[in-house]
This record gives C-alpha cells, structure tokens and sequence, in this order.
C-alpha cells in the first residue's frame, strides 16, 4: 500500500471452502455498483464493534506473534457493504457444506440480535482512507495462549 496507494486482498490467501460465499459478497457488491477489481473484499468493523472481542475470535495465535495493526478509516458510504456478521457466519456455514441454511444470504444490513455486529466490506484499501494506525497487542490472556503456543510448537 506504501507504493501505489492501494491494498487488495488476494484470492489465492482466502481459505477454499469460503471462496463460494466471498464470491458472493463480490457479486453483491458489484450489483450496488461496487468494484472489487477482480479481488475478494476486504472485511471491516465499525467503530461500534467490540474490537478485542472480535480480533481474538478471528485470529489464530500465529497472527498474534507476526503482530497486527488497527487501521481507523474514513471510506466514503458508497464503498461500503454491511452485512450481519452472525448471518455471514451462517451463510458461510451453508456455502461450506456445514448447514442447510440459510440458502441465500440476507444482505440487508440488519442486526439479527442484541450480541451481532455489523461487518462492512470495502473493494480495497487506499492510503488516503487511513486516518490512523497503530500496532494492535492482543490482550493478556491472549499474549501468553500465544507465547506457549509458540514454545510447544
């Protein structure tokens, strides 16, 4: 992104089975006028998400070591898709084989209960939508799971 500008995700780095339901949400995006250039998207949370939470959920102990970042943007509304994040997770679920529902995904961007959250797709990252950034530890507990991991690994 420090080159040109720009970071897109690679489909080559997105796990097979979800490859179906990502192409999904690009379809979807692109019927909302949206380009993704080719790209899956990339997946965001609002500032309202519980950030920590959700970071721990999502990332394996060796994302923790190589360490991550929490990027603040500011993308115009007209790139963005939110999407349910427990839907999502259905959805995949059922693209995957896993469940035999929900059949197709609700993109309406409607919570579906009182612990969801909102995700929200954008087609790429571009330097002038970066606002902050800054290096993003996991929490203690999660630190040391980590560190043993990577002793007994």
């Amino acid at each position: 992104m420090r080159s040109t500008g720009v970071y897109r995700a690679d489909w080559a780095l997105v796990t097979g089975n979800w490859k179906r339901a990502f192409q999904d949400m690009v379809d979807e995006m692109a019927r909302r006028g949206i380009d993704c250039h080719g790209a899956p998207p990339v997946w965001c949370w609002t500032v309202h998400s519980p950030f920590h939470r959700t970071a721990t959920s999502l990332l394996g102990y060796p994302d923790w070591l190589h360490g991550r970042w929490l990027l603040t943007l500011d993308v115009p509304d007209a790139l963005t898709l939110p999407t349910s994040y427990a839907v999502w997770n259905d959805y995949l679920g059922h693209t995957m084989g896993f469940a035999d529902e929900p059949t197709a995904m609700d993109w309406s961007g409607r919570r579906t209960w009182k612990y969801d959250e909102l995700q929200v797709t954008i087609p790429e990252l571009r330097l002038d939508w970066v606002l902050r950034a800054g290096e993003y530890p996991p929490d203690p507990e999660t630190a040391a799971a980590a560190a043993k991991w990577a002793r007994e690994a």
